[in-house]
């Protein structure tokens, strides 16, 4: 009755038409315990250069991220250039024998600029054989906004781009779990990865009527959520692991337009699996 009850309020916020037939088809992970935080996933957005612009509006923290100790707070942004310098990195003040540094803003919804490119989250730097590398932690929903922000996919069915948003949402929960290697889970220019803008109308909705939803292929009746390596559409960069949909992009426009939720549309992309709804 609870579940039932809590089903029917979370329901309230959503915009139609999306909504109508998707709710039907998904399970909600409503335990009975506490909440965890929502997870949020490491992206390359700068690798193997010589120095990079790094730009801070307001209070931040640093963090030395290979013993994660607390360093100091800023009270004041920061804008200067870092650069590796053989006994340490060097961003406007030296960090001597310090070859990772990890910027975190102070504020929730303070950015960090990369050579121009805003970041919410947090950055961190590495100095990897004498060159820069940057990743960037973002929440998955934000990491979700931005890889829908892509030109080609603007313009597309409102359901159609719901089933893209879960299936993003899917491959992210999965790789935050299974990342490449040890400082990064996905390569932001591999995947589309744009950082914070304005979003489109169209993907802010998107995001927000899919929040928390992923599909699992674990049973409707099991209370364990597992997601996997999920990709929409070949554009030939899938690797072997990745379970590509069954359907194009273009086939998932055909049945949005004769009618089809996104549900359906994931149901005939991704046969066998669950559309779950995450409790955070």
């Amino acid at each position: 009755m609870l579940r039932a009850l809590l089903l029917c309020l979370a329901m309230m916020p959503l915009a139609m038409p999306v909504q109508a037939g998707l709710w039907n088809n998904i399970k909600g992970m409503f335990g009975s315990g506490e909440r965890c935080q929502p997870p949020s996933i490491r992206v390359l957005v700068a690798h193997d250069l010589e120095k990079a612009d790094l730009h801070v509006n307001g209070a931040y923290s640093l963090y030395d991220p290979y013993s994660n100790c607390y360093i100091s707070t800023r009270f004041v942004g920061k804008a200067r250039t870092i650069l590796p310098m053989g006994d340490g990195l060097k961003w406007g003040e030296a960090f001597p024998g310090l070859y990772q540094l990890r910027i975190a803003p102070e504020d929730c919804c303070g950015l960090v600029a990369v050579n121009g490119v805003d970041y919410s989250g947090s950055v961190t730097v590495y100095d990897i054989g004498g060159t820069i590398s940057i990743v960037n932690q973002v929440s998955v929903e934000e990491y979700v906004r931005s890889v829908l922000s892509r030109p080609e996919l603007q313009g597309l069915h409102p359901e159609t781009l719901a089933a893209i948003a879960i299936t993003a949402r899917t491959n992210a929960y999965f790789q935050a779990v299974n990342p490449k290697n040890t400082y990064w889970a996905v390569d932001g220019n591999k995947v589309g990865y744009i950082g914070y803008g304005t979003d489109p109308i169209a993907t802010d909705r998107a995001v927000g009527v899919t929040r928390f939803m992923i599909m699992s292929q674990s049973s409707l009746y099991e209370d364990l959520a597992t997601p996997f390596a999920a990709r929409f559409g070949s554009d030939g960069s899938a690797s072997k692991d990745d379970r590509v949909s069954q359907i194009s992009i273009d086939d998932a426009e055909k049945m949005a337009s004769k009618g089809d939720h996104a549900a359906q549309i994931l149901g005939k992309a991704f046969p066998g699996t669950t559309i779950m709804l995450l409790n955070y």
